[in-house]
């Protein structure tokens, strides 16, 4: 019996922290893919003509650092919530970017992966990270939060 629970525990745990390690996986693969084809990338980034073109190189080391950022944040407990929270900003700015200049388009995710061809898949793939930075924001929230709001609200209905 205790086997089955052991076993149970440990089924729950990695179903718990898969999110977290695929976001690991994704922004690390992310900012190194950027880095070893960074004039690519800065191309791409010139390509959406949303930013003026001498802002290019500066756009695309921020974007690096702030994907290797979020990775680090994500294996920390302390930075988890914070590096979710810049992963959803980030994913969103990524996606309304992609959409205000055509699905189409160069996207500079992926290079080793997509050859920079854009498509609506790449929409529908950071919506799925979007969910999957909210769920380990979820599964960050310190377990007290929810025991003072239970106490709070057990406290007022007596």
């Amino acid at each position: 019996m205790r086997a089955k629970q052991a076993f149970r525990a440990l089924a729950t745990s990695l179903f718990s922290e898969l999110p977290k390690l695929i976001l690991i996986a994704l922004f690390s693969f992310a900012a190194i893919d950027k880095l070893m084809h960074f004039a690519g990338f800065v191309t791409a980034v010139q390509s959406y003509r949303l930013l003026p073109e001498n802002l290019g190189f500066a756009a695309a080391i921020f974007f690096i650092m702030a994907e290797l950022a979020i990775a680090l944040g994500l294996i920390t407990k302390q930075w988890r919530r914070p590096a979710c929270l810049a992963a959803v900003l980030l994913l969103t700015i990524f996606t309304v970017a992609y959409l205000l200049v055509s699905p189409e388009k160069v996207c500079g995710c992926w290079f080793t992966l997509t050859l920079s061809a854009g498509g609506t898949f790449h929409i529908l793939q950071n919506l799925i990270f979007i969910g999957l930075a909210i769920l380990t924001w979820i599964d960050g929230q310190p377990a007290s939060s929810s025991t003072d709001a239970s106490s709070v609200l057990s406290a007022k209905s007596i």
